[in-house]
């Protein structure tokens, strides 16, 4: 995440199959009573038109409750545009994770999708966030890292925690190149 990202157009561009991905491995249109959440936001990859046209494949969507999508998702993709953006990169990974696939979504074709059991997201950028250093090239002390751990429900609240314990609970490894990265601690006040 970085400005340069951010500014651009606000126009909207069509939903899309991914053409990196064969039509039978992605769920088109509409999934009955669920919204189409994106894992990269619309609003972050507004600097061109192909940019824009890849928040909206359907491989970047998933089954997501409105409410959740539209509240306190919403707020932490919100933060990353603006209160954790940074001089500096904001390196983020947000994804889902499924604990089952008990629950499905159907789309407007008949064609079923496992619906997430929780989201998640980590990041990392550096402390002060204007070092103009490459974070691979920081120390532990000039980096911080944390992450976020939701339910997939509407009354779900953001659960802050290390990128350490998210990797524990996806089996996940995030922000391998940067072996100083201090994964195993987090300080919400500094976000």
């Amino acid at each position: 995440m970085h400005t340069w990202y951010t500014s651009g157009s606000n126009t909207s561009e069509t939903f899309a199959i991914d053409p990196a991905f064969s039509s039978s491995q992605q769920v088109s249109n509409t999934y009955v009573g669920y919204s189409r959440g994106h894992q990269i936001a619309k609003a972050q990859r507004k600097v061109t038109a192909l940019a824009r046209k890849q928040t909206n494949y359907y491989t970047n969507m998933t089954p997501q409750n409105q409410t959740l999508n539209g509240g306190k998702w919403a707020q932490l993709e919100e933060n990353e545009r603006s209160a954790w953006i940074c001089s500096d990169t904001l390196y983020c990974v947000s994804g889902c994770h499924f604990a089952n696939y008990n629950t499905t979504a159907v789309n407007n074709d008949g064609k079923t999708c496992p619906v997430p059991t929780h989201y998640y997201k980590v990041m990392l950028r550096t402390v002060s966030g204007n070092t103009g250093k490459s974070v691979t090239a920081c120390s532990a002390s000039e980096l911080k890292c944390i992450g976020y751990w939701v339910e997939h429900n509407s009354s779900a609240t953001p659960q802050a925690m290390s990128v350490a314990e998210i990797e524990r609970l996806t089996g996940q490894t995030f922000f391998v190149n940067v072996p100083n990265a201090p994964k195993t601690v987090f300080n919400e006040s500094l976000w």
